[in-house]
């Protein structure tokens, strides 16, 4: 598939230049057919139905599932829980390492050892540079649990690297989280590098990344990072709707994570004063009720579409336009461009700038009203490492374009010569 056969199926493409990628990416049309699809033929709930179309709700979403799990994040479907979002899944973590699993046991109906036993000494660690639903559910844990919060910052460019990792886990560190690439800077990190340095300084440390920007824009693959949770945004890289994400928790960690909610789908019996929660499938443990049905569907229909066009492509693709933006605007006077502009070793598909003189958000709606060029201002939800970089007070934050597969170098001069009209 080439980026102008992906143009066909995204009807919103004829109408606008669309460089919001890294906050949501439009839906091409085959997934929404997947979604309607349910709703006209087989519009029924999962599990239990004893009928056909209720069979048929079912099978699709384990294929769904597994979708997911094996072709995008490579790991086991078991090790894989279905969310709304990225947010949700970062929160679900932050639960589970507050509160220890409770289950009916042979024993009795009681917790399991907690994740983590936590102690005035204990630290929790996370980065400026992360996006508030990785910053604040730890923020948050910190205080919860009596822990210590620290964090990391990064360079101006927004590179976070394994020697400033290296500096602060200790043996008291018990969780770190951190982010694949940054929606504020188009950065991306070495994180299997920098997991090696918090697993060789301190074996037993928990490592979060937040992988909303990159599941779906590049390749990733839990076994090789050696994390031990991993989320994702179904909406953004992934191309599936909006309300649909997922977590990766590895195996030994899923086992004794407790879930947020309980209620139906999430158990094996039930008796007048205890539980026992469902051992087939660990990670339907956080399916209390009814699950987002058309979302599931549609975030697996997702998949097979993304891998038609591989997400190899797809990260070459961002690569080409990334360079090419670069290249066009670097030497444009008046305008201030934030991250990585010559070695794009660690650069994903999001670029980031301001035009001296003008709020962030002006310069979006600017774009948008006299070239239809669609882009993100603001803060980003990264009001931390805005403030390191004092563009707060001046700009309100700063102007991203961020590219997906089926944009285009035309779309880009398009930006470009934009630009240097209003920096003029």
């Amino acid at each position: 598939m080439m980026p102008e056969d992906m143009r066909r199926d995204l009807p919103i493409t004829q109408q606008y230049i669309y460089l919001d990628n890294a906050a949501t990416t439009p839906v091409p049309s085959p997934i929404i057919d997947a979604m309607i699809e349910y709703f006209e033929e087989y519009c029924a709930n999962i599990e239990r139905g004893a009928y056909s179309i209720a069979a048929r709700a079912s099978d699709i979403c384990d294929a769904a599932r597994e979708e997911v799990a094996k072709r995008l994040l490579h790991c086991d479907v078991e090790e894989f829980i279905f969310t709304r979002n990225q947010t949700q899944a970062a929160n679900f973590v932050a639960y589970s390492l507050e509160h220890p699993f409770l289950n009916r046991w042979k024993t009795g109906f009681k917790f399991a050892p907690p994740l983590v036993k936590w102690t005035p000494e204990s630290k929790i660690v996370s980065t400026l540079l992360e996006h508030h639903s990785n910053f604040m559910p730890w923020i948050r844990l910190a205080k919860h649990v009596g822990a210590q919060f620290q964090t990391i910052t990064p360079t101006i460019e927004g590179r976070l690297t394994p020697e400033m990792f290296a500096e602060v886990i200790d043996e008291d560190t018990k969780f770190v989280a951190f982010q694949h690439a940054s929606n504020a800077m188009g950065t991306k990190h070495d994180i299997a590098a920098i997991i090696r340095v918090i697993k060789s300084a301190n074996p037993q440390c928990l490592v979060f990344i937040d992988g909303a920007q990159g599941a779906g824009h590049m390749p990733v693959d839990m076994k090789a990072y050696g994390c031990d949770f991993y989320s994702i945004s179904g909406h953004k890289g992934p191309l599936g709707p909006p309300g649909t994400g997922g977590l990766y928790a590895r195996e030994e960690l899923i086992q004794r994570m407790a879930p947020a909610e309980v209620g139906g789908g999430t158990i094996a019996s039930v008796t007048d004063n205890d539980y026992m929660l469902r051992s087939d499938h660990r990670a339907r443990r956080w399916d209390a009720g009814t699950p987002n049905i058309i979302g599931l569907i549609g975030l697996g229909a997702a998949i097979k579409y993304l891998n038609k066009i591989g997400v190899q492509n797809v990260a070459n693709q961002e690569h080409v336009l990334t360079k090419h933006l670069l290249d066009g605007i670097r030497d444009i006077p008046n305008l201030l461009i934030y991250g990585p502009k010559e070695d794009l070793t660690w650069k994903v598909g999001a670029i980031c700038f301001n035009i001296q003189g003008w709020l962030s958000h002006d310069v979006s709606l600017a774009l948008d009203s006299q070239w239809k060029i669609l882009t993100r201002a603001g803060h980003h939800c990264c009001q931390p490492f805005m403030k390191f970089l004092d563009v707060l007070s001046t700009y309100q934050g700063n102007v991203r374009a961020s590219f997906h597969y089926f944009n285009l170098i035309e779309e880009v001069d398009t930006l470009i010569q934009a630009l240097k009209t209003l920096a003029a």
